[in-house]
């Protein structure tokens, strides 16, 4: 637990002391600029990415339009960062920058607090955003809608939290203060434990852990009497089994949290809750990695599955895909999904 409440340090220390991996670059619904310019329709962001990887140009990050303004008069505009993927989310269009030494100093103490994106748009209002050119650190955007550099990085801080806690990407801010409190609680008894094995041992309290444990394996060896040596094994394996225990309720705890994250999303049946937790509470990274993969039964049925009328039994191609990742018998998925159906209609 130790390693975990410095990991969490790490955490919170990284997250101050540099820039954000991600920066939100368009909204995702209309938006207007805050001089009157637009409106401009939702941007298709599906278009935006599929234009990006297309040319394979990075996107420059300069500082208050230097590109189309300081350049074109002959003056110096370097970029302070390049824009290397476009990634899709529910509040708009994002990309993962890689900061130039200067561009990472220059937002880590905060001299830049917005952003400002240069695009192509259409001639006919609403406008459609054609194509991303570049975007700008300013510290009068025009755009209202889009996150602030500093939340940015109140952002950058809680993803580092979820990677030091090993909780899923879907985790919000109060699971993830209950499971620093959890942790901290869970620390806390450890080392009370510990010091109880030390006193019993005749050591000071406060006695490293790798230190006590050399000191009783030497004293076993040499001086204790059975007694002694059995009283330090009793306490031993004490400790043990509540540091057991608190491993084994944290790690059901995440993994009660990432299915039913996953079970809301549609992507887990509520049948199969208790077998998937098992299987993370063995294995998180390879059963988070699945659950990544697996289609959502809310985002328009079961998949290509056949329309009513049809024979509600027969599985796709994408139901077999499903079936092979989770490892579900082929009969007990036709049933459940068969179930779903008929709920459906």
């Amino acid at each position: 637990m130790e390693k975990a409440i410095n990991s969490i340090i790490r955490a919170l220390n990284q997250a101050d002391a540099t820039a954000p991996e991600w920066l939100h670059l368009l909204p995702a619904a209309e938006f207007k600029g805050v001089d009157g310019r637009g409106p401009y329709a939702a941007p298709d962001m599906d278009a935006l990415i599929a234009t990006f990887n297309q040319e394979g140009h990075k996107l420059a990050v300069d500082e208050n339009h230097s590109t189309d303004l300081a350049a074109k008069q002959g003056h110096a505009a370097p970029a302070r960062g390049w824009i290397v993927e476009l990634q899709k989310r529910d509040d708009g269009l994002y990309g993962r920058v890689e900061w130039t030494p200067e561009g990472e100093r220059m937002v880590a103490a905060k001299e830049y607090g917005f952003l400002s994106p240069v695009f192509l748009h259409s001639a006919a209002k609403p406008f459609k955003v054609a194509k991303l050119l570049r975007v700008s650190l300013t510290n009068d955007p025009n755009l209202a809608d889009l996150k602030s550099l500093h939340s940015q990085e109140e952002n950058a801080m809680l993803e580092q939290l979820r990677k030091a806690l090993g909780l899923p990407e879907t985790a919000d801010e109060a699971t993830i203060l209950a499971a620093v409190a959890a942790a901290h609680t869970a620390q806390a008894g450890a080392a009370a434990l510990m010091s109880r094995v030390a006193e019993a041992a005749g050591l000071a309290t406060d006695t490293a852990p790798d230190a006590l444990v050399t000191a009783i394996q030497s004293r076993g060896k040499v001086t204790a009497t059975e007694a002694e040596n059995a009283d330090l094994k009793t306490q031993l394996a004490s400790m043990q089994k509540q540091l057991t225990a608190i491993a084994t309720t944290t790690a059901k705890d995440k993994a009660e949290t990432a299915i039913d994250g996953a079970i809301q999303a549609g992507k887990i049946v509520p049948a199969l809750r208790d077998h998937m937790i098992s299987r993370h509470m063995k294995n998180p990274a390879e059963v988070e990695a699945e659950i990544k993969l697996l289609p959502s039964l809310n985002a328009g049925g079961l998949g290509n599955r056949k329309q009513p009328g049809a024979d509600d039994s027969a599985l796709t191609a994408e139901d077999n895909n499903v079936m092979a990742m989770m490892g579900i018998d082929p009969k007990a998925y036709a049933d459940t999904a068969k179930a779903l159906h008929g709920k459906g209609n």
